[in-house]
């Protein structure tokens, strides 16, 4: 009996010492880089006023291509931003004629350059 509960107890240690020996089990979690995780941080540590400019830009970005589009197609983008989308990959699946296509892209290029000045000032 006791030869039975020494064998149990040296095979749950041997499992306890392989999973530290092995951290990929222990940590669910998936791998990230140090960019990604000093990204979030920034993006959290933003004050009112910064995340109020940025919001301002995303709006009138926003605003700019409601301008181009008609109101079918505005409410298909809306929808497949909100279902999860980027905004990028939302403007490929409408399938733009070529001219609302080039315009819509040309605003998306012109408000990221923005965002890239707003964001490099902080």
């Amino acid at each position: 009996m006791v030869n039975y509960l020494v064998k149990r107890l040296f095979l749950l240690l041997l499992i306890v010492a392989s999973l530290f020996v092995t951290p990929s089990f222990v940590n669910a979690l998936p791998a990230q880089s140090q960019t990604d995780i000093t990204k979030n941080t920034e993006i959290i540590e933003l004050t009112p006023r910064q995340r109020q400019m940025i919001q301002a830009v995303n709006q009138g970005r926003n605003r700019e291509i409601g301008k181009i589009l008609d109101e079918s197609q505005h409410r298909k983008l809306m929808k497949l931003v909100l279902g999860g989308d980027n905004l990028n990959q939302a403007i490929d699946k409408l399938k733009l004629t070529g001219e609302k296509s080039e315009l819509v892209k040309t605003i998306v290029d012109l408000y990221d350059l923005k965002m890239q000045a707003l964001t490099s000032r902080l």
